[in-house]
């Protein structure tokens, strides 16, 4: 059972969520998840041209996975920052099927042999955001999370929307809003050159 998002504590503060550049496992279609991958030549092209959508905010604050995917992607969007990392903005840990073929991959709300449950995920996630939109104040800028697809996917699932929806684009940043008592999110712009891949 996947639990509905009201039985998490979301904070209701707005924030952009950009998933990492492009990964060779990105473009060769692998499961990556848990595992450290780099960015590739593309990837780290990606970050830099998120850089001027990045550019037109004023940034309070920026907190990045661990990953090194993530943390470099981060770096290279937000130059002049150093990005607060969060070991809860990990990607998934997809157990036995981390390094196979994606084709592979079981369907999303399953638990893969193991693996992290998706409902876990969904609970580091949101524990982790509520750290680091706890000193929210608008007036001073807003709040970048750079992670991963799964990480993504949980945000749709805690703001109430569906979380198995299409791929999720690399290096592309997005800004949830909470309006009226409902959850509102958008597309800030796309660098060029992104990968379709969703796989960590």
């Amino acid at each position: 059972m996947i639990f509905p998002y009201w039985h998490y504590d979301m904070p209701t503060v707005p924030f952009v969520f950009m998933r990492h550049g492009e990964t060779e496992a990105n473009r060769t279609g692998t499961i990556a998840g848990s595992t450290d991958v780099p960015l590739n030549t593309t990837g780290a092209e990606q970050a830099r041209a998120a850089a001027p959508l990045l550019a037109n905010w004023r940034w309070r604050a920026v907190f990045a996975s661990p990953q090194q995917r993530a943390r470099n992607t981060a770096e290279l969007a937000m130059p002049g920052w150093v990005p607060k990392l969060l070991p809860g903005l990990r990607e998934r840990h997809w157990g036995d099927l981390e390094g196979r073929p994606v084709t592979e991959i079981c369907p999303r709300f399953e638990t893969p042999p193991a693996g992290e449950p998706f409902n876990d995920m969904c609970k580091r996630v949101c524990d982790t955001l509520n750290i680091a939109l706890a000193d929210h104040d608008e007036t001073q800028g807003m709040t970048l999370v750079v992670g991963h697809s799964g990480v993504m996917r949980c945000i749709l699932h805690l703001t109430g929307f569906a979380a198995d929806g299409p791929r999720i684009m690399n290096a592309t940043p997005f800004k949830f809003t909470p309006t009226d008592g409902r959850w509102h999110y958008e597309q800030l712009g796309q660098p060029d050159n992104n990968s379709d891949q969703e796989t960590g």
